[in-house]
């Protein structure tokens, strides 16, 4: 008995000290427990929810400046859509394309007028990025009257067209309107022609020509008094307006994009994971039709049988069982095909003709002879592109001479090529042609040259009016007559390359600096 109470006082002990070691343990819990909720963070913090990202940058607020709003009110709904309009309701479909053409060439304008309001002025890298779309719509222009020359009825309609297409160059251009009203003349020869050929037949012919006349008129008018020294970049409409660069607006005009733009569509549900299938069929009709889907790999490594291990041909053969194996054949080597002279590689044929009004000299290389154009008329224009050691003769008073190119994207410049002309009635383009030579025997307004080193230049007694712009430039000389002693007799004077640029009153002054002696 004595010993049944020992053991029941030992197990009681044993549970108090068990009890005891229990309620130690709860209130440690406790405690951390009470740790935790004093120090938890703010109230509705979610440890498992992913981290806040930082907002994203706020669209570009775009207010569209005055000049933008009178060109769009102006040429793009006041003139082009009603020309367009008017084009579809009676033109063919290649008179379509070329107006179509046309009004994206003017939209585009309206969107560069749009970013030079906003922006800085941009590098020359990427200013040439911009207008190289316009080069490429004038190219499309000339393409569509190239190649529908066969429509008797319309050709007449395409190179109007094809002639007015240029005016969206007065964005490149110092003075725009000058530039504008030279294409105008130029496109108003084939305009009176339509007028003339139609106002006896159908009266639409003549309104159409007058509706794309009026573009020209109005563009001039938009720029005389918007852009009269060439597209301006960062103008202060407002005292709040700040220029920004061009990377800077075209990635927050992005994000604004996107901004308006609806949500895109919920991405689709993940592919359901492919069935294991049984060994039969791996091994059947699937295996089968899954060779048959590698396409051409299936016959990839079959060779060609020879006739020597053809058993219908050689009965010896159905008498074994196997084929003998064909010597390992060495492979045929073909002929290399020649290749073609660097020499001869880019060379182009050459071209000298009319094709309305232009006068084409191209890819003349020491002719022997001057190439001659007797007779130039007013409405003419002479291109000379990609001469080499060339002679040519402008007789006449023509339009416009241009020698070489003004796009770097097409490499026609010409090299030690020289020009004698009588007259010129706008202006004389070189750009790009190093050691020109140039003489004008009547009278030339103008004088441009761009990109060009070493070029002399004859001036007669009636063109000494002449206006000579250059532009990275070096080496030219201009050869002046001497007063009292007979004709032929110059004297040179060299154009200054040197500028001087000094800030006075706030504002940049630059003077040309000329070396004496």
């Amino acid at each position: 008995m004595s010993s049944g109470l020992y053991s029941l006082a030992t197990i009681i002990k044993r549970l108090e000290a068990a009890t005891t070691r229990l309620e130690d343990v709860a209130d440690f819990f406790d405690k951390g427990r009470k740790n935790a909720i004093d120090n938890r963070p703010a109230q509705g913090y979610d440890e498992s929810a992913p981290p806040q990202l930082p907002p994203p940058p706020e669209p570009l607020q775009i207010e569209t400046p005055p000049s933008v709003i009178a060109y769009e009110e102006n040429v793009i709904n006041g003139c082009l859509q009603p020309f367009v309009e008017l084009t579809k309701s009676f033109a063919s479909n290649s008179v379509v394309e070329a107006a179509t053409l046309l009004e994206t060439q003017l939209q585009a304008i309206k969107d560069l007028l749009l970013l030079s309001a906003n922006c800085t002025k941009p590098s020359q890298e990427e200013l040439d990025k911009l207008i190289k779309p316009l080069y490429r719509g004038i190219e499309a222009i000339e393409k569509t009257k190239d190649g529908n020359k066969k429509e008797r009825d319309w050709f007449t309609h395409l190179t109007f067209i094809s002639a007015a297409a240029p005016v969206v160059g007065w964005v490149l251009h110092p003075k725009p309107a000058p530039y504008i009203m030279d294409i105008k003349e130029s496109a108003e020869y084939y305009g009176n022609k339509l007028i003339k050929e139609w106002k006896e037949k159908d009266t639409k012919h003549v309104e159409w020509v007058r509706a794309l006349t009026k573009i020209l008129n109005e563009t001039k008018k938009y720029v005389e008094e918007y852009n009269p020294t060439g597209l301006s970049w960062n103008p202060k409409v407002n005292p709040d307006s700040i220029g920004i660069n061009l990377e800077e607006f075209q990635s927050k005009t992005a994000v604004s994009a996107a901004a308006s733009a609806p949500p895109p569509p919920p991405p689709p549900p993940p592919p359901m994971a492919a069935q294991p299938s049984t060994a039969g069929t791996a091994g059947g009709v699937a295996a089968v039709f899954a060779e048959l889907n590698r396409g051409e790999e299936v016959t990839k490594g079959l060779r060609k049988v020879d006739k020597s291990e053809m058993t219908h041909k050689n009965p010896a053969l159905r008498a074994g069982n196997t084929v003998p194996a064909a010597a390992p054949s060495s492979p045929v080597k073909r002929p290399a095909k020649p290749s073609k002279p660097q020499a001869l590689a880019g060379k182009k044929p050459s071209k000298f003709a009319l094709e309305g009004n232009k006068w084409l000299v191209e890819y003349y290389e020491n002719p022997g002879s001057p190439l001659v154009i007797t007779e130039g008329e007013i409405n003419n224009v002479v291109n000379i592109f990609g001469c080499k050691k060339t002679t040519v003769v402008i007789k006449g008073k023509v339009n416009a001479v241009t020698l070489g190119s003004s796009y770097k994207y097409i490499r026609v410049n010409c090299t030690t090529t020289s020009v004698l002309v009588d007259s010129v009635v706008s202006s004389i383009s070189i750009t790009r042609s190093p050691s020109f030579q140039l003489q004008v025997t009547g009278t030339a307004p103008m004088i441009q040259i761009d990109s060009t080193d070493s070029g002399q230049i004859y001036l007669s007694k009636a063109s000494l009016n002449a206006e000579i712009t250059t532009a990275k430039c070096s080496a030219i000389n201009v050869s002046l007559p001497v007063e009292g002693e007979e004709d032929g007799v110059f004297e040179e004077q060299a154009i200054p390359e040197m500028l001087k640029s000094v800030v006075k009153d706030g504002k940049v002054v630059t003077s040309v600096v000329e070396h004496v002696g």
